[in-house]
């Protein structure tokens, strides 16, 4: 097909009907270094759209992104280099035990084993965003999901949980320590859902692509800010949804990827350097 000069690829170039979107689901490489190069690049570009966003805080943060290759290592950022300058390059290969086999850099412990252990936990899933964005943590706070006050909101429902971090004991009733027992309980929590709120700290989002992941979580932080205005102003109108309503998570899928196209296409145009 012919492509538009004046679109960048993107939603652009995937298959049409008549003008219509001939695709249900997202595009993948059957090349696994192919597919490893796409991810590389798209998780990239989401550090940089996610530093756009505020949603950097000092070295605190991190986005994986499952290798096709190697399937239980990851990719990631390395500590202390600013989301708005992380380039493919800059990226870190992880394997099971935490180590890296791949880039240079200071790897950010902070987390290894949450990511590491939902992964293994959860085989279709391939990004996983845990970043501090300000909205997110500030509802946090509250200790709810998300209502249906918003059409945004919708893609939430039936796919959220909360996790009590500071619920979690020890035998002798102090605050588990036992990273292992807390990255369990996360797991067990986070069960098939895509999005969970970790009270008092902030939002986690996964995707079983890594533009959905990024999407994903955007529209989170974007939901906590208008979940926050609403309730600030007000008692928002919640709707009486049949669960049915909530719609098929493969279809959610589709267009959280779909959402991240025109992202993607706009950062990689503003700052190709993200490739390098």
């Amino acid at each position: 097909m012919s492509q538009h000069p004046s679109f960048p690829q993107g939603i652009y170039s995937l298959p049409q009907d008549n003008n219509r979107l001939a695709l249900r689901q997202p595009v993948r490489h059957e090349d696994p270094l192919k597919e490893r190069l796409h991810r590389k690049q798209r998780l990239a570009a989401a550090y940089r759209l996610f530093a756009q966003s505020g949603f950097e805080v000092g070295v605190a943060g991190h986005f994986t992104a499952r290798d096709p290759v190697e399937p239980d290592h990851y990719w990631i950022n390395p500590l202390g280099v600013p989301f708005s300058q992380i380039s493919v390059s800059h990226l870190l290969r992880v394997d099971g035990d935490g180590q890296v086999v791949e880039g240079e850099g200071v790897l950010n412990t902070s987390a290894l084993e949450l990511h590491y252990d939902l992964q293994k936990a959860r085989p279709e899933v391939v990004g996983i965003a845990h970043v501090h964005g300000f909205h997110g943590r500030v509802w946090s706070s509250q200790g709810r999901l998300f209502q249906p006050i918003t059409a945004e909101a919708g893609a939430f429902i039936n796919d959220q949980v909360i996790f009590d971090r500071h619920a979690l004991r020890a035998a002798d009733g102090r605050l588990e320590q036992d990273r292992d027992r807390v990255s369990q309980a996360f797991v067990e929590t986070f069960a098939d859902h895509n999005l969970l709120v970790w009270q008092n700290h902030g939002l986690w989002a996964v995707g079983q692509t890594v533009e959905s992941a990024a999407w994903r979580f955007i529209l989170a932080d974007d939901t906590a800010r208008a979940h926050l205005l609403a309730y600030a102003a007000g008692t928002p109108v919640v709707p009486d949804l049949d669960p049915a309503d909530s719609g098929d998570k493969a279809r959610h899928e589709f267009f959280a990827w779909l959402n991240f196209l025109p992202l993607w296409d706009r950062i990689r145009v503003e700052q190709p350097d993200l490739l390098d």
